[in-house]
């Protein structure tokens, strides 16, 4: 905003320089900006200290873009009038969008200063106190303005994005409440629904993006809002329709072009794929070069077969936007002292995940574990749901702490007050983790594990826990962490598996054929996966693919479709719906062979088939996310099913479809090795991290 209120005198005798700035006035009033332009000119001519004159001009200037000359006649008009606030904000205003966010700082608070009840001033403080980091400063202005303005919907907006960007979501709704009270338009309402949507009020948050469409309907923000509402219910064939608007309003949101082109790959949808990725590649080289872009979607971008270097830079983009975000907030955090040589170590686990979900499935034994009292274990939960793998996580904890409704620097606040000597994130980049907590670097060491597979690129985070399996010493150099290199960087908890009480024939499989099976989410698969199953198929007679439906129709008839274009009998394609966790392990004893994914492995799904006793063939990339499956074939003593190349990979899976002895053989390798296989033995695992603490907190007191 900038102020146009100029007292101009009008006695009856005007001098010429009144006379023309009037004619100016009109100029502008009228639509003859170039005229206007004209007239202030020799206005400023005939008097040189005709301070609206200048004012008008460089209003003028700046709505023309020629922002360099606006701050200059500023300038000069501030040497006849330096007691005008409206000068001082005007120019403060042209230094913001310059960047030049210090001196935009000085401009205001001498704006009001001078004039302390300038509402425009204590707005345009408050945004750039905001884009600052500076949360307690911009809070002050924003409240002041609002002690002006109380009707002020464009404050309240602000204010709201502020309490938002700190994890404050209660105060961010009411703040938006109160700017669709005031104003009720596209802008609040899809400000509201996002917050709504944060604290999991999905079926209210989706009617706020609805009603902002009834009032814009080419309002971008409230389509990308609808889009991810409905991805989540998954709803995925509307989901892609307002992505597809979303890009179209706004060509340049290459983060929203990542979620497209992701939910594409969850439908089947691999119609000029080649050509999309290239244009993913492309987009996102120029979107990280250019300056105040929000991080991409970390998850989103895993699925595409992107080079480590350009991952890497992602993961850096991203968290330098966390650390801008936070870096006055760590002002606020009063340094606790450490005890250098404590009697045990304080180790903090901070995850959203401690729950029956991927993650939690697999760790939920492990706290159990660590020796006391040589440990003291927190777990700090950023979700409130408790289910029995919460109770079993609760048990293994000294403290469990829900620190679910407080924002990052609360948070962090705690983690200091309980002498965290070592915290371990479990969750990096995804769904609702909290990457400014560790931004805010609330413990002296940081390690990243499990829950983000790839570099956080983070300064803050020095270390992450690997294999060499995952990551190999020749690729090390791409991870800002150093690695913690563990016999196995997985630790999976014995999960129980419900009795078998299916056939093959209540999921439509032959009663004696090869049963190849892949459960990974249809997003990690691509064409290029997708023909080597289709080799492997052709490759052995009578054999099927059992795959999840991820619970759309469009899918199964997509995936159909592409292996009649691979000439395979589309039947020889069997689809499962999803079970609870008992069940669909039991369900992986009828299959024969899991089929790793490429780009991004298989995961917590592959130690499920492991557990069930499905042994996994994989073929590694570069990349953490491409390297998961070599870890756990390795640590459950298969490494012959870790293929060097996608032809080995299809040549194996034939050999082993085509000989069932070798197949039989494999699987009671398996069977047996189960227990006494390092993946699943959490207690040692543990053992082998706390002796790398112990090694890593030494280091940090040396």
């Amino acid at each position: 905003m900038k102020s146009n209120s100029w007292p101009v005198n009008k006695p009856d005798g005007q001098s010429p320089a009144q006379q023309v700035f009037e004619q100016g006035r009109i100029a502008r009033q009228g639509g003859d900006l170039a005229a206007a332009q004209g007239y202030f000119r020799e206005a400023m001519r005939l008097e040189p200290s005709f301070v609206p004159a200048y004012n008008n001009l460089a209003n003028l200037l700046q709505g023309d873009g020629q922002i360099t000359e606006a701050i200059e006649l500023y300038e000069q008009a501030l040497q006849f009038a330096p007691q005008q606030a409206a000068l001082h904000c005007n120019l403060a205003s042209l230094w913001q969008m310059q960047g030049q966010s210090e001196q935009a700082i000085t401009g205001y608070r001498r704006a009001i200063d001078l004039k302390p009840n300038f509402f425009i001033a204590h707005h345009n403080l408050g945004k750039v106190l905001r884009t600052q980091g500076q949360f307690a400063a911009a809070l002050l202005a924003y409240q002041a303005a609002l002690g002006l303005q109380p009707e002020a919907a464009e404050v309240y907006l602000d204010l709201g994005d502020l309490y938002q960007q700190q994890g404050l979501v209660q105060e961010a709704i009411d703040c938006y409440k109160a700017a669709v009270r005031c104003e009720p338009s596209a802008h609040a309402y899809t400000s509201l629904g996002t917050a709504l949507q944060t604290w999991g009020e999905v079926r209210i948050s989706r009617a706020a993006f609805v009603r902002a469409l009834e009032l814009d309907p080419n309002y971008e923000a409230a389509h990308f809002s609808l889009a991810q509402s409905l991805e989540g219910a998954g709803e995925l064939v509307a989901a892609q329709q307002h992505y597809e608007r979303s890009i179209s309003l706004r060509p340049e949101g290459t983060n929203v072009l990542f979620y497209l082109n992701h939910l594409r790959l969850k439908l089947a949808d691999w119609d000029n794929y080649a050509e999309r990725l290239t244009e993913l590649i492309a987009g996102t080289t120029d979107y990280l070069g250019r300056p105040g872009t929000v991080g991409l979607p970390a998850l989103s971008v895993m699925a595409f077969p992107l080079s480590i270097e350009l991952q890497s830079a992602i993961s850096r983009h991203l968290a330098k936007s966390q650390a801008e975000l936070v870096k006055t907030l760590r002002a606020e955090l009063a340094p606790v002292g450490q005890d250098l040589a404590p009697a045990r170590l304080k180790i903090g686990y901070v995850s959203p995940d401690f729950r029956c979900h991927a993650v939690g499935t697999l760790i939920y034994q492990m706290f159990q574990y660590h020796q006391r009292p040589d440990f003291e274990v927190f777990a700090y939960s950023l979700v409130p749901t408790v289910d029995d793998w919460t109770q079993v996580i609760q048990q293994g904890c000294d403290h469990y702490i829900d620190v679910s409704c407080q924002s990052p620097l609360q948070i962090a606040q705690r983690i200091q007050a309980d002498g965290i000597h070592i915290l371990i994130d479990l969750a990096g980049f995804t769904g609702q983790a909290c990457p400014a907590l560790l931004a805010l670097q609330a413990a002296p060491i940081q390690v990243q594990y499990m829950g983000y597979p790839g570099t956080m690129g983070a300064d803050y985070i020095q270390y992450i826990v690997a294999d060499e399996q995952i990551i190999p010493a020749h690729l090390a150099h791409h991870y800002s962490e150093e690695v913690i290199y563990l016999p196995q960087a997985w630790v999976a908890s014995p999960m129980e598996i419900a009795p078998l009480v299916t056939t093959r024939a209540d999921w439509g499989l032959p009663e004696k054929g090869m049963v190849f099976c892949c459960f990974n989410g249809t997003y990690k698969i691509d064409p290029q996966v997708f023909g080597a199953w289709m080799k492997i198929l052709l490759g052995v007679s009578g054999s099927v693919l059992w795959l999840s439906d991820g619970g759309e129709p469009l899918i199964v008839e997509r995936l159909r479709q592409r292996a009649i274009e691979w000439g395979v009998d589309p039947v020889r394609l069997v689809f499962g719906a999803n079970l609870p966790h008992g069940e669909y392990l039991a369900r992986y004893q009828l299959a024969d062979l899991f089929l790793d994914t490429f780009t991004y492995n298989a995961g917590a799904t592959a130690v499920g088939a492991l557990w069930a006793g499905l042994p996994v063939l994989t073929c590694p990339g570069e990349v953490y996310v491409a390297r998961m499956g070599a870890s756990l074939c390795a640590a459950v003593g298969l490494p012959e099913l870790i293929c060097g190349s996608v032809d080995q990979y299809v040549q194996r899976a034939i050999e082993l479809g085509n000989k069932p002895e070798k197949m039989r053989a494999l699987q009671e390798k398996l069977v047996s090795s189960l227990v006494v296989a390092p993946l699943f033995q959490p207690q040692v695992f543990v053992q082998n991290l706390e002796v790398a603490l112990r090694e890593i907190w030494q280091r940090f007191v040396n």
